[in-house]
């Protein structure tokens, strides 16, 4: 398998992870596993049409220095192509070193800075002005950059660039800069993301409930979808979320929406009946792209999706009956995918096709949408739509 700096794609998961992919996804797995070591190789957003058209925010984007495409799939769609990768695994520049931690590390791979909270260690003598080179915890070059800050300077800083990079190993556009993202013209999302909210439907006579909102990317597109009208329940346990939820939905212009802090496996004691409800479930996240590496085993997704059917049995109290229940996740297990729908399925909801499939059938359900990171170039992902007959 392709070696990657420090360590293999292979041995970035943990033995019983890959002997897990092996058995589901058989020769597969590999391409699977070195898909999800990379940033995607297609990057969308989505044009927020409550304020501008594709086609305007397209000359917009071109205006501020980049290069939109199209989406074939949805009109609301555009998308920028990943640069890289921009030098060889087995790279050695020889420049003192700075580690960063894996959230930071994996920012720093598809061309983000270094902030100095994600800085582990820093070799004694970097002077700002140095060149350095960024590795993660376990010795993966991520990026080249220029420090901004001394050594020690990089270890106590809480706040602040550390490292301007300047050659990261992919490079994804940066957007939260840009005036047209400041003036709400669009919203970062996956495509598999963006293709939930069509599967849904959702039309302004409904009450449409988000059982897991936050940080709002599919409350947002509902919004769109039924052009600010109708009724959205968005839900989420935690404060800090919500407030983050609320500030984008702000500059998205999203004015249909109430939020609602709770535990969402508590929905039911709101007393509504929806005529939607949108699942998407917390996971084990195992189709995030990129993934410098996975600590996550079987017996993480055994218990995941155990507790996954709290909230199915929350939603499905809290629908009325003909209502529609679309479950999604961004993972790649059977256990919380099939196997939970499945277990839907015995609860009296009745699987349905889906007006938007751009991805591949599932494991023995033909209705369900999977995405896979080695044939789709996008996050691995899952779509099921129910309803409650």
């Amino acid at each position: 398998m392709e070696r990657n700096g420090g360590y293999s794609s292979f041995e970035a998961f943990p033995a019983e992870l890959r002997e897990y992919y092996q058995r589901l996804f058989g020769r597969e797995a590999r391409d699977i596993m070195e898909s999800l070591r990379t940033p995607v190789e297609k990057y969308y957003i989505r044009v927020n049409t409550l304020k501008t058209s594709r086609s305007k925010l397209m000359n917009i984007l071109r205006k501020e220095g980049l290069r939109p495409k199209r989406s074939p799939h949805l009109k609301e769609g555009v998308y920028f192509e990943r640069q890289g990768p921009n030098f060889h695994d087995d790279y050695e520049p020889g420049l003192k070193r700075v580690v960063a931690n894996k959230f930071a590390s994996e920012s720093v791979y598809q061309g983000a800075n270094l902030y100095a909270p994600g800085v582990l260690r820093a070799d004694k003598g970097i002077k700002p002005g140095d060149e350095v080179q960024i590795l993660d915890p376990k010795g993966l070059l991520v990026g080249i950059g220029r420090a901004r800050m001394g050594a020690k300077e990089m270890i106590v800083s809480t706040r602040g660039v550390a490292v301007e990079v300047t050659l990261p190993k992919f490079k994804l556009p940066s957007l939260s800069e840009l005036d047209s993202f400041k003036e709400g013209l669009f919203y970062a999302q996956s495509m598999p993301s963006m293709v939930v909210a069509h599967v849904l439907e959702p039309s302004e006579e409904e009450l449409i409930i988000d059982m897991a909102a936050a940080p709002g990317g599919k409350t947002s597109h509902i919004a769109q979808l039924t052009q600010n009208r109708g009724e959205i329940i968005a839900i989420d346990k935690s404060m800090n979320r919500l407030k983050k939820m609320e500030e984008e939905l702000k500059r998205l212009g999203v004015k249909n929406v109430k939020l609602i802090r709770m535990d969402s496996r508590k929905l039911p004691e709101l007393g509504l009946k929806a005529d939607k409800i949108l699942l998407d479930a917390p996971c084990t996240a195992l189709g995030i792209r990129p993934k410098l590496w996975e600590s996550r085993t079987p017996k993480d997704i055994i218990a995941t999706a155990r507790y996954q059917r709290h909230f199915i049995n929350a939603a499905i109290k809290s629908l009325r009956r003909g209502g529609v229940l679309v479950y999604s996740t961004c993972t790649l297990s059977v256990e919380e995918n099939e196997a939970n729908v499945r277990y839907m399925m015995k609860k009296g909801l009745k699987l349905e096709e889906q007006s938007l499939f751009v991805g591949s059938h599932g494991m023995g359900l033909y209705e369900v949408q999977r995405f896979y990171p080695n044939r789709h170039l996008t996050q691995g992902f899952f779509i099921a739509r129910l309803r409650k007959v």
